[in-house]
């Protein structure tokens, strides 16, 4: 008897045991949004280089120097993973509204200026940084670092930084959301904009950061925002980003329409409407010359809010087609969706 006995105990232990290791793997879940695999899984992601990035786990330190990361890093809800940004933003309302400490977090740099002995000094798992500054990437990366660059000068490039980001950040689920929501609105809006005839697509010019002589050439995102919404870019044949253009090329272009960006400098719409050099231009003489919104960040960027830029210039541009679009609605609801608060309650006017 004794034997089975033992045989017994033996085989109690091991349930047991095997007990104790299912409690243990439940309990080291967590609530945590991650979606990137069996634990200790390597992530691989496709920064906007094109270049492959490998992380252990998803990211928990993430510092940026470029603003349009910080508002990925915003809509993707994982702000609570920063510990540091770019300079430009540290007086930026919104950020400061939805996250009550993130004035006092360091700001080591921005696109082209970065203090690397500080970025260095804060230890993080990632550094987000703007694609097109090279020279910062492979710095950093000699420095032992790990980089990815953000690039969304397109529509597709938008898209592709987000998911990639999202799993980097281990935020796969919100990214997907916003996908899907952006994928919906460009769908949208293509469907009833893509069989416009040339004539019947306003000419747009968009006043950009230096005042009304700049403006955005055909390689910028506000460029395919404006065709995809039905309208035309007046400086579409046009490179090289934002280009510096003369009184006389607005003349010229004779646009139907002009928007003027919120972070431009000394131009204002009523500015335009008063320049005596305008007064022949169609877009003055119709008084269709508008602030591009919002005033709490611009919807031009190429920043998950763009979206919403999308549809706003869908209904200045082609008004008939879009005369069901609810923007201060569709705002709120965006807002709420991805950041937690309404539109309305962060202050938001379209003015």
């Amino acid at each position: 008897m004794k034997p089975l006995k033992a045989s017994r105990v033996g085989i109690i232990l091991m349930l047991g045991l095997l007990v104790l290791f299912l409690v243990a793997i439940g309990c080291g879940k967590g609530s945590e949004q991650t979606g990137n695999g069996d634990a200790g899984e390597e992530i691989v992601v496709t920064d906007g280089l094109g270049r492959k990035i490998t992380l252990s786990k998803p990211a928990e330190r993430v510092l940026t120097t470029y603003g349009i990361a910080t508002h990925m890093v915003f809509a993707l809800g994982a702000q609570d993973n920063l510990v540091g940004y770019d300079t430009p933003s540290k007086n930026n309302a919104f950020f400061n509204a939805l996250m009550p400490e993130f004035a006092n977090l360091p700001t080591p740099g921005s696109p082209g200026e970065t203090n690397i002995e500080e970025v260095i000094a804060l230890n993080p798992d990632l550094i987000l940084v703007a694609g097109r500054n090279k020279e910062l990437v492979d710095n950093l990366e000699q420095k032992g670092l790990t980089v990815f660059g953000v690039v969304a000068e397109d529509l597709d490039q938008l898209k592709d930084s987000m998911i990639n980001l999202g799993k980097a950040l281990g935020r796969e689920e919100t990214a997907q959301e916003f996908v899907n929501y952006y994928e919906n609105t460009l769908q949208k809006v293509k469907e009833r904009t893509e069989n416009l005839a040339k004539e019947d697509r306003p000419k747009v010019y968009l006043v950009g950061p230096m005042g009304l002589l700049s403006t955005c050439s055909k390689d910028m995102y506000q460029h395919h925002l404006i065709k995809l919404a039905g309208g035309r870019n007046a400086a579409s044949e046009l490179e090289g980003g934002w280009v510096e253009v003369s009184p006389e090329h607005i003349i010229e272009w004779n646009p139907d329409l002009i928007f003027v960006v919120q972070y431009t400098a000394d131009t204002t719409p009523e500015s335009i409407m008063k320049d005596e050099r305008l007064q022949g231009v169609k877009a003055v003489m119709n008084k269709q010359v508008f602030w591009f919104p919002s005033n709490i960040n611009p919807w031009d960027y190429p920043s998950p809010q763009a979206v919403l830029g999308l549809y706003w210039v869908a209904s200045k541009v082609q008004p008939d087609l879009f005369d069901d679009i609810d923007m201060q609605a569709e705002a709120d609801q965006f807002f709420k969706k991805f950041y937690g608060k309404t539109y309305t309650e962060l202050g938001g006017t379209l003015d």
